[in-house]
């Protein structure tokens, strides 16, 4: 049998996968994931005690906007990663928007009259801040990985990075539950930072598992 008969052979009963597949499967595993995490947080570090009085403030729900842009754009990108040859362009220069509106209020909030640079940049957790938004990102990498081990990624290293994306901006966004830290400058680099860390071990992880 010559070799293009046999690839027709093979792929002859092949179907189409089913229309928005690929997003349900996603959205499934994201749900689990952030639905575990969550309940990690409910019972372990528990939500901020006045939390029912900051969500009214500005600075909240800046905060907020940011870690779940991120985290928006982090999913467009794996929806495009779990499908052979999608095109990343868009959603990956989108990722400098938010990044650039949030650098430029913390650099407002510094330069203001009197603003005390180091309390603005430290708050009061930066030592645990990073390290908890990539502790708690791990359900949601769990349920990301195992939605794409079903899909089609082909760069794997890359749609690992794409996945820890998402998995730390969806962590950051239910950390910022718990954390009362509001200032411009602590979240830029130290929520920006978790993230920044779970990428790479997506990136890491990726490699082996969401091998085919």
């Amino acid at each position: 049998m010559q070799t293009d008969d046999l690839i027709a052979a093979l792929s002859g009963d092949l179907a189409p996968a089913p229309r928005g597949m690929v997003g349900r499967k996603l959205a499934t595993g994201l749900f689990i994931g952030m639905a575990a995490t969550f309940l990690v947080l409910l019972f372990t570090l528990r939500l901020r005690p006045d939390l029912g009085t900051a969500v009214y403030g500005a600075a909240f729900w800046l905060k907020f906007a940011y870690t779940f842009a991120l985290a928006g754009l982090g999913l467009w990108l794996v929806e495009r990663q779990a499908r052979a040859g999608a095109n990343v362009t868009a959603p990956g220069w989108l990722l400098l928007a938010p990044v650039l509106l949030l650098t430029s209020v913390a650099a407002m909030q510094i330069s203001a009259p009197e603003a005390d640079w180091r309390s603005l940049t430290m708050g009061h957790t930066a030592r645990v801040c990073s390290l908890l938004i990539v502790a708690l990102s791990f359900p949601i990498f769990a349920g990301v990985f195992w939605a794409m081990r079903a899909l089609a990624p082909t760069r794997l290293t890359l749609a690992g990075a794409c996945a820890g994306l998402l998995a730390g901006a969806a962590s950051a966004t239910l950390y910022g539950l718990h954390c009362p830290e509001v200032a411009a400058p602590f979240i830029l680099v130290w929520y920006s930072l978790g993230i920044i860390l779970a990428t790479g071990l997506g990136a890491i992880a990726g490699r082996w598992a969401l091998r085919w």
